[in-house]
């Protein structure tokens, strides 16, 4: 069997302040790295043989702190970076709903419609995604592979594993930080998603993780 184990990064200085983070390479902050340590503990059992990762700092830095009680190889993948989120980037998300109303509404409200002024549209984020996917999972079969990524990304790689289109975006919940998501492959690699977007083990830190990317 082909296992993958999704995981969103810990949370990041975006995530705390509440701007647009997207490709801005923010730092983590004092209870991302509690996160880490906690995801860390949570995996060190789970066989895991190699890791892809964004090269953005706040996944490689939760990439890290899992891979200690594993060491494993750590791959950096440009394809499983953040949506580009063009004029967005770093701005706050009350800034952002006041300067780009109609967007704004599709990020929140109709995610498939979402194209980024000056960057990616949902769609492009999909096609990127998927594509890293196919690969990844054919170089890896009969393997255990950790993805660790972002949240938009992450969000068009469980639709993408689920069989549906972008345009059905909708049906699936943007995962708060080091929500975890487990997909079986059968031998002709079709995909069963076990377990989707789970951080329930990180409640006793009482997180204060959000769903801005």
């Amino acid at each position: 069997m082909t296992e993958l184990i999704l995981v969103r990064h810990c949370q990041a200085e975006g995530n705390l302040k509440r701007f647009f983070q997207g490709r801005t390479d923010s730092d983590i902050t004092e209870l991302g790295a509690k996160q880490i340590e906690r995801a860390g503990e949570y995996l060190k059992d789970q066989n895991i043989d190699v890791f892809y990762v964004s090269p953005l700092l706040r996944a490689k830095k939760t990439a890290e702190g899992i891979n200690r009680y594993h060491q494993k190889e750590m791959r950096f993948c440009d394809e499983l970076v953040e949506i580009d989120a063009g004029k967005w980037e770093g701005v706050p998300l009350s800034e952002v709903e006041k300067i780009y109303p109609e967007e704004y509404d599709h990020w929140k409200n109709n995610k498939a419609l979402f194209h980024a002024p000056g960057g990616e549209s949902m769609a492009d984020v999909y096609a990127r995604v998927s594509k890293a996917l196919d690969r990844i999972i054919k170089d890896n079969q009969g393997k255990t592979v950790c993805i660790v990524s972002h949240g938009c990304a992450i969000m068009n790689m469980l639709c993408y594993l689920h069989g549906y289109p972008v345009e059905d975006i909708g049906k699936i919940t943007l995962g708060t930080n080091l929500a975890i998501s487990v997909i079986h492959f059968d031998e002709a690699l079709r995909p069963t998603v076990i377990k989707e977007n789970d951080a329930s083990y990180l409640q006793e830190l009482r997180s204060r993780s959000t769903g801005i990317v």
